[in-house]
């Protein structure tokens, strides 16, 4: 088994990938004491969470686990408002301060219109987004998430995600978080901790891994391949279906995403058999089969259905 050795700085963001199985969950449940540590050990602010009491790792880290919260009659506001029980009193009681640091969670997760809303009337997504307030109004220096935008839709993905990243920025807060979102995380994530097979690992920031071929290793296969232009998994195409797309017009780069989708290759090559061109006065695309003028049609789909004749 190989050693790990990762480091993360406050006001960073990290995530943490990797395939099925590789051991992200175990990971930050060690990370948290959740789970006893077999060897070596975890520093938070220059000591071993070992040397911490549950009460004072409470005020260095929190932790959302993909698990949702069971209790049907407890309303957001409530949920989020225990993220302050380590700095309450014996009788749990909220502070003006308490409350405003409560209040500025569920703003900062886009809450604040659910926060009487019961956790049963909520869908998982909206579930899992007050699990993450709950861990923002915990107000620690270190934040670990599991799947945080496992049930969420792709706009909601994006703006928790960049309100995380805000977060760890203008607070000073280290976050590491696992996600399956491969191309978000390179968009957003300022650290990447990537596990391409249990018990191995590569740190670094997106860019670095992308180029040194590090995550296209990691996640392509016989069916997809990591575009390395776009940052984008693409379906591999056949060699032997090469179309000739003209012009770089949104038109034309859609029918290539298009044809690259179908298994079809649009590398320009002389020898292609098929060519097209997007005529920007008309708005039509014009197919040519072996220099000989095809037809015009006004959308890709049409245009897709003739070159699938001859491919």
């Amino acid at each position: 088994q190989s050693k790990l050795d990762l480091q993360i700085k406050r006001g960073e963001l990290c995530c943490l990938i990797g395939p099925n199985g590789v051991g992200k969950s175990t990971l930050l449940k060690t990370l948290s004491k959740q789970l006893q540590i077999l060897e070596g050990q975890v520093i938070i602010a220059h000591n071993s969470i070992s040397d911490y009491s549950n009460e004072q790792l409470a005020q260095k880290l929190s932790i959302v686990l993909t698990e949702s919260i069971q209790v049907p009659n407890l309303k957001v506001s409530e949920l989020v408002a225990m993220g302050r029980f380590p700095y309450t009193n014996f009788w749990g009681k909220l502070t003006e301060k308490d409350q405003e640091v409560v209040d500025q969670a569920l703003r900062a997760i886009g809450l604040q219109d659910l926060a009487d809303r019961k956790l049963i009337e909520l869908s998982d997504g909206e579930k899992q987004k007050s699990s993450i307030a709950k861990a923002l109004a915990q107000d620690t220096s270190l934040i670990l998430l599991d799947e945080p935008t496992a049930f969420l839709d792709f706009p909601s993905k994006m703006a928790i995600l960049s309100e995380l990243r805000k977060i760890a920025h203008t607070n000073n807060v280290a976050i590491i978080l696992s996600t399956h979102d491969l191309e978000l995380a390179l968009k957003m994530a300022d650290l990447i901790w990537l596990f391409p097979k249990k018990n191995q690992y590569i740190t670094g920031i997106p860019e670095d891994l992308v180029l040194s071929g590090a995550i296209a290793k990691a996640f392509s296969n016989e069916t997809i391949v990591f575009d390395l232009k776009t940052a984008h998994f693409v379906q591999k195409t056949k060699n032997k279906d090469l179309v000739n797309i003209e012009g770089d017009s949104l038109e034309a780069l859609w029918l290539k995403r298009t044809l690259i989708r179908k298994g079809i290759n649009p590398m320009p090559n002389k020898q292609n058999k098929i060519k097209v061109a997007f005529d920007t006065d008309e708005k039509k695309f014009k197919l040519y089969l072996k220099s000989e003028f095809i037809g015009t049609f006004d959308t890709i789909q049409e245009t897709m259905l003739e070159i699938e004749k001859h491919t």
